[in-house]
């Protein structure tokens, strides 16, 4: 990686992106900075060497025409770093995050890859009434939807009953979680060839129990839902990124084989989970 000025107008232009420290605090917001750019250069080199190759946007970050300074490193990434950027939200990482991470990034540095939820975030404000119905009929066989009904909710049965008694549906028929064996209702899953057999991954979903940093993270409601936590700028962090989305692509994917196998015939097919349900009974 090069980012020695080949010209007497790029070092002009290079020298415009250097600023007079005032203070420690500065000093040390710059070298992060710095850190940070170089960090992700070399991630861009690394991951996508083709690109970085044939790529024509700038190292340097633009100058401001009002001051005919350049703008802030502290605050701001280079056109190169904001493409690197763009190719790890499209190629490497979910693709729904790709408009918000490249457009927060646009505004302030990310000293680190932010991490969004991708899955089911059914408890923030009126989340749950944005569900499919295939979702809100699974809420009372989750462990937190439970909770949310009994607890949370205080006419949560009545919510429940209102959305599916035209079904035939009642939250009294629905035994609680912690009276199911949890192991006989994966073996029982797991010899059905319907896509009941994805059951106990859409319940992880809702529970938030599916070990995957993807599908378990809470929305900060403080942020607007945008992401909760963040993993360093490093090798090992986009490679357990892309894994993990990648597995977390495959649970969405069975999760919502089951949601539309139940939409498809809710009066039947919510039988056929009662009867699963039942069948998964801890025995006295």
């Amino acid at each position: 990686m090069n980012l020695v000025p080949n010209s007497a107008a790029e070092a002009i232009y290079s020298l415009r992106q250097y600023q007079f420290i005032v203070n420690s605090s500065k000093a040390l917001d710059y070298l992060e900075a710095q850190l940070n750019l170089y960090q992700l250069l070399a991630l861009y080199q690394h991951f996508f060497p083709l690109e970085w190759a044939t790529s024509q946007t700038s190292l340097y970050l633009p100058i401001d025409a009002s001051t005919t300074k350049a703008v802030s490193l502290e605050n701001h990434h280079s056109p190169r770093e904001l493409e690197f950027i763009t190719l790890v939200y499209t190629h490497l990482f979910p693709m729904s995050m790709s408009f918000w991470a490249v457009e927060s990034a646009h505004e302030e540095r990310l000293q680190a890859i932010p991490i969004t939820s991708m899955g089911m975030d059914w408890q923030i404000e009126e989340g749950i009434e944005n569900l499919r119905i295939g979702w809100k009929l699974l809420i009372p066989f989750s462990k937190e939807g439970r909770y949310w009904l009994n607890d949370v909710e205080l006419e949560g049965s009545e919510w429940f009953n209102g959305e599916f008694e035209s079904h035939q549906i009642y939250y009294k028929d629905i035994h609680a979680p912690d009276k199911i064996d949890n192991k006989r209702l994966r073996r029982l899953c797991c010899e059905l060839t319907t896509p009941l057999q994805f059951l106990p991954l859409a319940l992880q979903l809702l529970d938030h129990e599916t070990k995957n940093i993807w599908l378990d993270e809470s929305p900060d409601e403080m942020n607007y839902g945008l992401y909760a936590s963040s993993l360093p700028w490093s090798k090992s962090s986009i490679n357990l990124l892309h894994r993990k989305w990648k597995q977390a692509s495959r649970i969405l994917d069975a999760a919502y084989c089951l949601i539309e196998w139940l939409e498809a015939d809710l009066n039947t097919h919510a039988q056929l989970l009662l009867q699963l349900w039942t069948r998964a009974l801890k025995r006295v």
